[in-house]
């Protein structure tokens, strides 16, 4: 089976994934090619993945004509003339179907020009263009997936949804600890005033947590004046997710929390710190999601330090063998490309 994987115009694919669409992606076409698949992706140059790249073609318009126009203009329409570029070679090749995973619009649109089946995986709820191009194909050879039921709901009145597939993670590079040597409250959220990360400090403290907060710093001047005096040998400021020690500190963390934007950017960190067994809360309004059980996380919408206390408490109490086990059983990467495949296969066959 030859399988064209359509991918992102934003950033390219690597092993060592910077992203939760990295890190989907790749473990989905590594997956495709040990099982004998031929795949090519459509994506970004730079990615380094184990078939045929495709990159994408984004200086190719020539926009001398007018110097006013913006740097924001230009990027948003060398992204769409590359995708029609995909549409084009499609159409002179001989794939037996495509898999779409870009997000973007033109390859949900054009598919239905295509005369091989088309599968398009949502990763977020349809907006804009995106949900335009989706209400104008809805024709019998093209396919929609979304990652979870909150999203297969919110399509309802303008798309169909035709299976529910669960991102995967590769569990087992997450070591479970069953019980962590320190009490330390793990947050991850942008350094910024409207995070209340103050309050965050003053409710990990009263909880007798330490804490290691990792986060850009959006606000240097808040980092600054009301952050970084609060450090000491218990509260410790990261300035960035990537920092290398970001996975040892999840795998001993008491508890980790997480805030409605890191988790909308990347469910992964919740997937993560549940194969380490452990348990989240997420500070937000009522997310419905099916990567939030009640069983290892806790929701909570609020910047005061009591409540807040008060849920990092009871949130560390939850059975950090039920969260491993919770990920093992929906969320494996494995069971994910053996549902992708059983899909491509009840498409074609």
């Amino acid at each position: 089976m030859k399988i064209a994987v359509i991918g992102f115009s934003g950033f390219p694919v690597l092993p060592k994934a910077n992203n939760y669409l990295q890190e989907y992606t790749y473990h989905l076409i590594k997956g495709l090619v040990d099982l004998g698949y031929e795949v090519t992706y459509f994506g970004l140059y730079g990615s380094k993945l184990p078939c045929e790249v495709y990159p994408l073609n984004l200086n190719s318009i020539d926009w001398s004509y007018d110097e006013n126009v913006s740097d924001g203009f230009k990027q948003f329409g060398e992204e769409q003339h590359s995708y029609f570029e995909i549409f084009k070679y499609l159409q002179e090749t001989d794939f037996d179907l495509v898999h779409n995973i870009s997000q973007n619009q033109i390859p949900v649109f054009t598919a239905q020009f295509l005369e091989i089946p088309t599968i398009t995986t949502l990763f977020k709820r349809p907006q804009g263009l995106l949900q335009s191009a989706l209400k104008l194909n809805q024709t019998s050879n093209n396919f929609y997936i979304a990652i979870d039921h909150a999203i297969a709901n919110a399509c309802t009145g303008h798309s169909k949804i035709d299976d529910i597939i669960y991102c995967g993670i590769d569990y087992n590079a997450w070591s479970f600890n069953l019980k962590p040597q320190s009490n330390t409250l793990f947050f991850a959220g942008d350094i910024v005033a409207e995070n209340h990360i103050e309050n965050i400090i003053e409710a990990a403290e009263d909880g007798g947590f330490q804490l290691a907060v990792y986060g850009d710093v959006i606000n240097s001047d808040y980092h600054e004046k009301v952050v970084v005096p609060k450090v000491n040998d218990k509260i410790k400021v990261y300035t960035s997710l990537k920092e290398n020690n970001y996975k040892q500190c999840l795998q001993n963390a008491s508890l980790a929390v997480i805030t409605k934007k890191i988790f909308m950017s990347s469910s992964y960190l919740v997937l993560e710190a549940f194969s380490c067994g452990t348990p989240v809360v997420i500070i937000s309004d009522n997310l419905n999601t099916d990567y939030l059980p009640n069983s290892c996380s806790i929701q909570v919408n609020t910047s005061d330090p009591q409540e807040l206390r008060r849920a990092f408490v009871n949130a560390a109490s939850k059975s950090r063998k039920t969260c491993r086990e919770y990920v093992m059983e929906k969320f494996d990467y494995k069971k994910m490309i053996e549902s992708y495949i059983d899909f491509y296969n009840r498409v074609l066959y």
